[in-house]
């Protein structure tokens, strides 16, 4: 049999996965159930000449969907953390490739799932109730279960809305890599690694494009030209292919969750071993 992956050998893990937690993820999904219920109730109250907003159900959709979201990730190896249920899991029959494998599979696809069809029964629940109990007092905002992927307020198209969800497979599997990482504690000391690296990004990014890329650059066929100053002259060119600029852009939005991927991997082998 392969060692490095078997689909009857996954299915099984899988299996096995769903039977061990079912019970936490239903009340999990119970519980924010009612908690959104709850939020929503008090956004009823708090504004009911306007209940249900657009703006309310993007808001709670994108804040629940990522908070929720990295948390649940976070703690997707919890079991490492603990020195009986470390072992225990890693003498399950699995490499571990097809852990982590499981391990995106319900954490982002199933997650996203559940939380999108979650929300939406609730949402149109709530908007029902709202439109047969409240009356509408600005018909310009009249409410309605609203497409958060091509709300009004965010400038969603086909491509906006591909960046979402691949900012979201970024953010879970940087939590899912914390959860490898750090064996208590996980989420906490992921988000404060988090910030550390995009700080150091952020002025990396700051250095090359606001210190060593002078201001005043044009477009010049497959160039990107500067203007820099030589001496007091202002007469000299410096030209930077735009590829390079299209190379970052598909690292930051298409290579940073494989990579991420390969990188939790391999920290989970080492674990196996």
């Amino acid at each position: 049999m392969n060692q490095f992956f078997s689909f009857r050998r996954f299915s099984l893990l899988v299996s096995k996965h769903w039977a061990d937690n079912k019970k936490r993820y239903l009340l999990s999904v119970i519980g924010f159930v009612l908690l959104l219920i709850v939020w929503f109730v008090f956004t009823i109250l708090v504004d009911a000449q306007n209940p249900m907003q657009q703006e309310i159900q993007i808001i709670t959709f994108f804040f629940g969907l990522f908070g929720t979201g990295a948390f649940y990730a976070s703690q997707y190896f919890r079991d490492l953390g603990s020195r009986a249920k470390g072992i225990n899991f890693l003498l399950v029959p699995a490499s571990a490739f097809e852990k982590i494998l499981c391990s995106i599979l319900f954490t982002i696809v199933i997650f996203f799932t559940v939380f999108t069809a979650a929300f939406y029964i609730v949402d149109f629940l709530m908007v029902t109730i709202s439109n047969q109990f409240l009356p509408v007092h600005d018909p310009v905002r009249q409410r309605g279960v609203i497409n958060v992927f091509r709300a009004f307020i965010l400038p969603f198209d086909g491509m906006s809305t591909l960046n979402v969800l691949l900012i979201f497979l970024a953010v879970q599997s940087i939590f899912l890599l914390g959860s490898v990482y750090f064996s208590k504690y996980s989420f906490i000391k992921t988000v404060i690694s988090g910030f550390v690296v995009f700080f150091l990004l952020f002025c990396l990014i700051y250095l090359l494009y606001e210190q060593l890329m002078p201001q005043g650059g044009y477009v010049d066929g497959l160039f990107t030209s500067f203007r820099v100053s030589v001496n007091g002259n202002d007469d000299h060119l410096v030209k930077v292919p735009d590829w390079i600029g299209w190379l970052i852009h598909f690292m930051l939005m298409y290579a940073i969750t494989p990579f991420l991927w390969v990188v939790s991997y391999y920290r989970l082998k080492e674990k196996q071993v």
